[in-house]
């Protein structure tokens, strides 16, 4: 008996490290997830400020901006989900993705480059663009 015993604790050992391997994926997978979002934020507040600091010098009425604001929040494109910031490599041309860690900023996996994501100012009246795919296998 005290040989099955030890095999049934040692099972209970390997499946609560098991289960604690799960939760530390899951937490890093939620920890990469709040530092795309932190990235999106950032983004959105330099556009933001850029914009504003513009009417102001131009000195647009905040009654105006508040129209447009409303405006904005009853088009349907504007509650759209957004996907992750990807451009080519300057250097090598490889699809480069945000990193999630540092924001706006993706280092390419094959030369290196750092390549920072500029936030660029797009008109509600166009077309969404398609997005660049998030997958790197087509590169390969």
């Amino acid at each position: 008996m005290p040989k099955f015993h030890s095999y049934t604790n040692a099972g209970n050992g390997i499946e609560r490290i098991s289960a604690e391997s799960r939760t530390r994926e899951k937490v890093a997978e939620v920890n990469r997830d709040v530092n795309d979002i932190r990235s999106e934020i950032l983004s959105l507040k330099i556009m933001v400020q850029a914009m504003m600091e513009i009417m102001a010098e131009r000195g647009v009425e905040p009654e105006i901006i508040n129209a447009k604001i409303q405006e904005i929040a009853s088009r349907p494109a504007t509650f759209m989900p957004t996907t992750k910031l990807s451009m080519p490599c300057p250097r090598c041309g490889r699809l480069v993705l945000d990193n999630g860690n540092t924001p706006l900023v993706g280092t390419c996996l094959y030369c290196g480059e750092v390549v920072k994501f500029i936030p660029v100012f797009e008109t509600g009246d166009k077309e969404p663009e398609k997005p660049q795919s998030d997958s790197i296998t087509e590169d390969l």
